[in-house]
């Protein structure tokens, strides 16, 4: 009979230790899930200092977060651009901004990239963050 109680005993304590874990992996979950923020980023992208080409498109990647795109309507040097990050932490990230310039036959001819964005959700509206090339 000793031996069937303490197998028991053992069944119930590894019972237990599963379901600790399974709780805690959900509250680490949702922890995280409620730390994460959508933020928006809007601003001028220009391709002045390449002669002859417009901002085709931008896309901004967060360190933390899903990246985003925006096309431009590509028919000045300097366009605005929109875009959605989601997953940024509540205290911010830094990013990577690379602009697609395109000459007047519509093929890319200069990308630059801008680093080090700071990327924070400011307290109402969106981000302004404007690119030029280095």
């Amino acid at each position: 009979m000793r031996n069937s109680r303490s197998i028991k005993r053992k069944a119930l304590a590894c019972a237990a230790a599963v379901a600790s874990l399974t709780l805690a992996a959900s509250v680490a979950t949702i922890t995280t899930a409620d730390a994460a923020v959508k933020v928006t980023i809007t601003g001028t992208a220009s391709c002045a200092k390449f002669a002859d080409t417009v901002p085709h498109s931008v896309r901004i990647t967060p360190k933390k977060g899903t990246p985003d795109s925006d096309e431009t309507p590509s028919e000045d040097p300097v366009e605005t651009y929109t875009v959605s990050l989601t997953g940024i932490p509540k205290n911010g990230t830094t990013g990577i901004a690379k602009v697609f310039c395109v000459d007047d036959e519509g093929e890319i001819a200069h990308t630059y990239t801008v680093k080090n964005l700071p990327i924070k959700k400011p307290a109402t509206g969106s981000q302004t963050i404007n690119l030029v090339a280095p």
